[in-house]
């Protein structure tokens, strides 16, 4: 199936989904192939799918489907992220304002990292939206502080997968990798020394739960030249003094 087609088939399939409402929470392969224009037998085959999935649910004695748990899931997911948003943004503003650079915050999402929110001082304006994008977390200064501080089962799971280098400075070596997540743990703070994008130099913390697991990150980003080491010091301490109130309470 060539690429188009398959964008094509994600898209009938998501049009599927987006039939079921308030007003109509429930529904059939007859009703919504009138109301998409398929064939009863292409959205039968994608309700199909979605039911074996879980996020659709067959009523057996209507045989319509309704949305399943999957979904609710899914919302809460999103529900969660706005709500982080919303109580880290505060601190986000602060940790701007001191450093002068652009501030991110990003979760831990599998093997990499999944930007939510950014915030920029007052006097530089917003070049470019992060939100919802992803990186790796062995060349990033969020997901290395948060690597650093995973499980070794999931370290090593990282570790034994494709480390592609992004730029000529891209730790791919997994024993290099090691020494260096050791060293994150001694600082307390993570560096991204432009080994995710050429010029880019970062500082990251990472952020607790209530269990002490690592869950989040804050970092703040900028040119390299601007990154001396006593700036990378003293950035990593404002971002940790910030933060610490979020630490271990979520």
């Amino acid at each position: 199936m060539s690429d188009d087609s398959q964008v094509k088939s994600l898209a009938r399939a998501l049009q599927v989904l987006e039939c079921f409402s308030v007003e109509q929470p429930e529904l059939g392969p007859s009703e919504i192939a009138r109301m998409l224009g398929m064939q009863k037998s292409t959205v039968y085959n994608i309700l199909s799918t979605f039911q074996k999935c879980g996020y659709l649910v067959k009523n057996p004695q209507t045989s319509k489907y309704y949305l399943g748990l999957k979904v609710l899931h899914l919302g809460y997911i999103v529900n969660s992220h706005h709500g982080l948003r919303d109580m880290f943004l505060p601190y986000l503003n602060r940790i701007a304002a001191e450093t002068r650079e652009v501030c991110y915050f990003g979760i831990l999402d599998g093997s990499e990292v999944l930007y939510i929110e950014s915030t920029y001082p007052s006097q530089q304006q917003q070049t470019r939206n992060i939100l919802g994008e992803r990186a790796p977390l062995y060349c990033t200064g969020l997901g290395k502080v948060m690597l650093a501080y995973m499980p070794e089962e999931d370290v090593e799971r990282v570790l034994s997968g494709r480390l592609k280098a992004y730029t000529g400075c891209t730790l791919t070596d997994p024993n290099v990798l090691r020494d260096h997540l050791e060293e994150i743990r001694r600082n307390g703070y993570a560096t991204d020394n432009m080994e995710h994008e050429y010029g880019i130099r970062c500082v990251a913390v990472p952020v607790f739960n209530a269990a002490g697991k690592v869950f989040a990150a804050v970092s703040v980003s900028g040119p390299s030249p601007r990154f001396d080491p006593e700036t990378i010091i003293n950035d990593a301490r404002i971002i940790s003094s910030i933060l610490q109130p979020l630490q271990h309470c979520i």
